[in-house]
């Protein structure tokens, strides 16, 4: 049986919105971690057909953010001190990439909104919901300036992973220092100024790395 081209492009577009309405829960703890969720409560969820919440679950569940438990269900996966430690290593070095990257190959219409990105959360450092928003839409910028897909693919999951953190432990945030960090970082990237992009990028993986100390061993 032949499925249309508009059917196939339709059904994609659900698992990606379903997709996108799930991690926004999981990483701002509305899914607390080792919560017990079924495929159902996820389906309603989400609001979205059955199909579309399943393929969205398998690719939640390949980033680590979704547990399968055999007989059991699903589990939201616990923030664990010796998985984000070695998550942060990790992105520590191909952050840096990318970060340069960006600052090499971005196009004039994204050094000016990284500007404007800049001065948004600059403004915001009183606000952590709108902070953790701009922080967001900037990460999405550098995966887009850095012009290299498999280079965004392989942090987008550790990404997720730490924004987890950042709301498990925003009461410890100096929000208004890690607004400064993240402002200058775009600026630098935007300025095409890499050395200055990787100063700014290992001080807010300091500030990760922080909050990761002060954790149990499991959270």
């Amino acid at each position: 049986m032949k499925i249309s081209t508009n059917t196939a492009s339709e059904s994609n577009s659900l698992a990606e919105q379903a997709y996108h309405l799930l991690e926004e829960q999981l990483v701002t703890l509305k899914l607390a971690p080792g919560e017990l969720v079924g495929e159902k409560d996820l389906v309603d969820r989400a609001g979205i057909g059955r199909t579309p919440v399943r393929e969205a679950i398998q690719r939640l569940s390949a980033e680590g953010l979704l547990q399968v438990l055999p007989r059991k269900g699903l589990m939201v996966t616990p923030l664990r001190r010796s998985d984000l430690a070695k998550i942060i290593e990790a992105r520590r070095v191909l952050e840096r990439l990318m970060v340069v990257k960006s600052a090499e190959r971005a196009t004039p219409d994204q050094r000016q909104a990284l500007r404007t990105i800049a001065a948004h959360i600059e403004a915001a450092d009183n606000d952590a919901e709108v902070f953790f928003r701009l922080n967001n839409r900037l990460g999405e910028l550098l995966e887009t300036a850095c012009q290299n897909r498999f280079l965004a693919g392989a942090l987008a999951a550790m990404q997720s992973q730490c924004r987890r953190l950042w709301y498990l432990r925003r009461n410890r945030l100096n929000l208004s220092r890690s607004a400064e960090l993240h402002g200058g970082l775009a600026r630098a990237v935007a300025d095409g100024d890499g050395a200055g992009a990787i100063r700014a990028l290992d001080e807010t993986i300091a500030t990760l790395e922080s909050l990761v100390d002060g954790l149990d061993v499991l959270s």
